[in-house]
């Protein structure tokens, strides 16, 4: 979004977020060209969520230049309007004195009492509450049926030219929502919320595993190809990569000991090969147990029927259990952080890092 956002957060959709901390909030945007003088204009609408003690106000104005005269300085009004240093309330004071319209909580406009080459919009929030912005769109056109009627019905900004543009508008949303149909069944770019809807066409639960939005993400974009996997070996390898973000060690006890055999490897000392249906994964890093109930909910969907699995941890760090015993003499220090000075002094368990 080109221009200047005060008050705003904008992410990479254009979807303006007030926040609600900032002491003022503005959005003045860079001027949309209609190319030739005295353009004509036609609606202006965008999507809004907004609480009932939050009021917000949009700002237009259609110019033939951008050089306009302030105090008898010629200025750009696009540098002017974009500059971060100039406070709001001057912005706004500027637009109404260059004759803007204002509209005080709409989001669907007819500009047709607007003719300028160059377009400009701003919206101002005040009160308390949320407010979010998206789809903002500018049509120059306005409506798609006034050309279809006789010479003597085609008054722009007539009674029957607004009535007719109450069907152009639905008749243009619906286009807009068809447009959008490929992107909301893009498991890259579709919204959040319908992640699990699409894993359940495809056989994958993906709502009680407390999945976060990249994990559902992929396992909705592989949900063919797992599918096809699931039951084998390859299937809960692959399921732990997409969790993890990493390989996982998965080791089938039915096939350890000619594993061992065609390794060479020593088997460590407590680790012994369990039934033929018994399967361990071990995990790189810490267990918590958010990350232990995810593997868990989502391998019962991949692994073979009788299979029961173990999850072990791949930790340096070392952790007390119920085989846990301290020598004699032995404690569990305590970290503490200090600065060295004149007066400290440090006791066989200080580490200086």
């Amino acid at each position: 979004m080109s221009g200047c956002v005060t008050g705003f957060t904008c992410d990479e959709n254009a979807r303006l977020e007030l926040i609600q901390t900032a002491e003022n909030h503005g959005v003045f945007l860079r001027s949309i060209d209609g190319v030739k003088p005295d353009a004509k204009w036609g609606r202006l609408s965008f999507k809004v969520e907004c609480s009932e003690d939050r009021a917000y106000s949009i700002y237009l104005l259609a110019v033939n230049q951008k050089a306009v005269e302030i105090g008898g300085v010629a200025v750009d009004l696009d540098v002017l309007l974009s500059e971060e240093e100039i406070p709001v309330e001057s912005k706004r004071t500027v637009l109404m004195k260059l004759g803007a319209v204002r509209y005080i909580g709409r989001s669907d406009i007819l500009l047709y009492d607007l003719s300028g080459q160059y377009l400009y919009i701003a919206i101002l929030a005040a009160g308390s509450g949320e407010l979010s912005i998206s789809h903002l769109i500018v049509d120059s056109m306005g409506d798609n049926f006034m050309a279809t009627y006789p010479e003597v019905y085609r008054e722009r900004n007539s009674f029957f030219h607004r009535y007719i543009s109450i069907f152009s508008s639905i008749y243009n949303d619906f286009e807009q929502d068809i447009a959008r149909l490929p992107q909301l069944l893009d498991p890259d770019i579709c919204p959040k919320e319908l992640l699990a809807v699409y894993g359940s066409w495809l056989g994958i639960d993906l709502e009680g595993g407390s999945l976060d939005e990249n994990m559902m993400r992929a396992f909705v974009r592989e949900a063919y190809s797992l599918n096809r996997l699931k039951g084998t070996k390859r299937a809960i390898e692959r399921v732990l990569e997409i969790i993890l973000g990493e390989p996982a060690v998965v080791i089938e006890h039915n096939r350890l000991r000619s594993w061992i055999k065609e390794n060479k490897i020593e088997v460590p000392e407590g680790f012994h090969p369990k039934g033929v249906y018994d399967v361990t994964v071990m995990v790189p890093g810490k267990l918590t147990e958010e990350l232990r109930h995810r593997i868990v909910f989502m391998l019962n969907q991949f692994k073979p029927l009788r299979t029961r699995i173990s999850i072990v941890q791949m930790d340096e760090t070392p952790t007390a259990d119920s085989r846990t015993y301290l020598d004699i003499n032995s404690r569990l220090p305590e970290e503490h952080e200090a600065e060295l000075d004149s007066g400290l002094s440090l006791d066989g368990t200080v580490v200086l890092r």
